[in-house]
């Protein structure tokens, strides 16, 4: 039996549809492999991190710490959360990420920010927005440093009690509200 000019073009043009369709197939999985891969690190960097600040918590030490209203622009009117680390360690930190959170008295979180005092900011030097010298990259050894950061979006219940502080100069509290605030994240070396 003869074959047909059209059963060739049809047979060339399914096989080069199956072939288009492996070929996808195959970099789709490529691509899913080294996705798999990327995460894994990430999520083992990340574990990383948080595992060397909970082994050297003891030793960076955030002290000072404290809560005043922002006057000058840019964010007046907003809480500006501020303090001082010391590092206590024999290593140098060469990454720092600071956890705060403000919680009523029934345990219920109405503020949370994370920020990184060495100014490591994964989108750009924040100090150009604040007004203030950019910030250094290390905290060596038996150094400290001053952190002052401006929490930004803060429920009007923070602001008002902050605020409340800020007149009332002999108040140690914030009303009902506890400010908490940790290393969650390290580097060092």
């Amino acid at each position: 039996m003869p074959i047909k000019k059209k059963h060739i073009l049809v047979a060339i043009f399914s096989s080069l549809i199956i072939s288009v369709v492996l070929m996808a197939t195959f970099a789709g999985y490529m691509l899913y492999i080294q996705w798999k891969k990327d995460s894994f690190a990430l999520d083992y960097r990340n574990s990383i991190y948080k595992l060397t600040a909970e082994l050297f918590k003891s030793d960076v030490l955030i002290k000072n710490v404290s809560l005043r209203m922002k006057q000058k622009e840019p964010f007046s009117g907003k809480p500006l959360f501020e303090g001082t680390i010391k590092n206590n360690t024999d290593k140098t930190i060469t990454s720092l990420l600071v956890e705060v959170y403000i919680q009523e008295p029934d345990g219920n979180v109405i503020y949370r920010r994370w920020f990184y005092p060495l100014g490591e900011e994964p989108y750009g030097d924040p100090s150009v927005f604040f007004g203030t010298q950019p910030k250094k990259n290390i905290l060596s050894p038996g150094e400290e440093i001053s952190f002052a950061y401006p929490l930004l979006n803060c429920p009007k219940k923070v602001i008002s009690e902050v605020s409340r502080k800020s007149r009332f100069a002999k108040r140690d509290s914030y009303g009902n509200l506890t400010l908490t605030c940790s290393v969650v994240g390290l580097d060092v070396i």
